[in-house]
């Protein structure tokens, strides 16, 4: 996921400090590095048919960062769980992240 700095908005931050302004980008890097991981743990789930357990993890992933990834994780947890209301959500939620 991109980072953007929250002071200046240059985008694509890559450095713990922005390029541009020097702001501090450390937290929000750990922020993406714990969606990430937890998105991970997501998948592992799935794979192992663990669809509470991946649908729990996407949506932490979720709230750390707002990614079609997690997203679409979620929805086919959801999905295989049978939550339909939830998988429907999920779907929205792509479908926004998507256009945006």
């Amino acid at each position: 996921m991109a980072i953007v700095c929250p002071a200046c908005n240059k985008a694509n931050q890559t450095e713990a400090a922005c390029q541009r302004c020097g702001c501090d980008l450390s937290r929000l890097h750990e922020i993406v590095e714990a969606a990430a991981s937890r998105l991970g743990a997501a998948r592992a789930a799935l794979t192992d048919g663990d669809w509470p357990g991946a649908l729990k993890h996407a949506e932490r992933s979720w709230r750390l960062c707002h990614t079609v990834e997690s997203a679409r994780v979620a929805f086919l947890a959801a999905g295989a769980a049978r939550d339909t209301s939830s998988a429907l959500r999920w779907h929205e939620r792509v479908q926004d992240v998507e256009q945006a």
